[in-house]
């Protein structure tokens, strides 16, 4: 009994770490938050920081599919809530993501280049994200949304490179996030779209605005 209330309390106390330190990379920047930083956050002594994680790496995968998993429910209960079709789902998440840049440190993204295991953790996500993006590309061409001769092979590759170097580029800070989220549907989804497609893309840009 002892052993599992011990158990419980250091995986709580491993959640709640990984939350906070979650939290600092985010918005300050991986390079900028030291071990010491997440500890004192936190209230507890660097040395228990390091029981539950091996190094600074570790903690930053864990946190890393923390943020995901928490943008993952977002994006599930947005879908359920307001998609109807295909295109619903992929301007849904357009935004879930511009929102989230609004609140992220550009630095965070250029410092995760830096850590080998979480470079391939990233390509993994991606491989994945891409297979999910082609099958709904190829499904709004059945629902009569995107034009048939839509490449998603093609749009998929441009888009996450264009989507990457906003990300961590400081040539776009004249521009506010929903001004390049909008450029961004209007350039890639609206230029595949069907007239079906871009009547729902045109309210869906209106809703946002207001």
């Amino acid at each position: 009994m002892t052993t599992s209330k011990t158990n419980n309390t250091k995986q709580n106390v491993r959640e709640h770490i990984i939350a906070q330190a979650s939290n600092l990379f985010f918005h300050r920047g991986i390079k900028d938050v030291k071990m010491d930083d997440i500890a004192h956050e936190i209230g507890i002594s660097k040395r228990t920081v390091y029981e539950l994680f091996a190094d600074k790496e570790e903690l930053l995968h864990e946190s890393l599919k923390y943020i995901y998993k928490n943008i993952h429910r977002t994006g599930r209960q947005k879908i359920r809530e307001t998609s109807n079709n295909t295109l619903d789902v992929l301007l849904t998440l357009y935004y879930i993501y511009f929102e989230m840049l609004k609140k992220a440190n550009k630095n965070f993204f250029l410092d995760l280049k830096q850590y080998p295991k979480i470079t391939e953790y990233q390509k993994t996500k991606e491989k994945r994200n891409s297979d999910k993006f082609k099958k709904w590309i190829q499904k709004g061409v059945k629902e009569g949304l995107f034009r048939e001769d839509a490449n998603s092979d093609i749009i998929l590759y441009i888009l996450r490179r264009d989507i990457e170097y906003i990300t961590i580029s400081n040539e776009f800070s004249n521009y506010s996030i929903d001004e390049l989220g909008r450029s961004f549907i209007l350039f890639y989804l609206r230029g595949i779209a069907t007239s079906k497609g871009q009547e729902i893309i045109e309210n869906f840009i209106k809703k946002q605005k207001q």
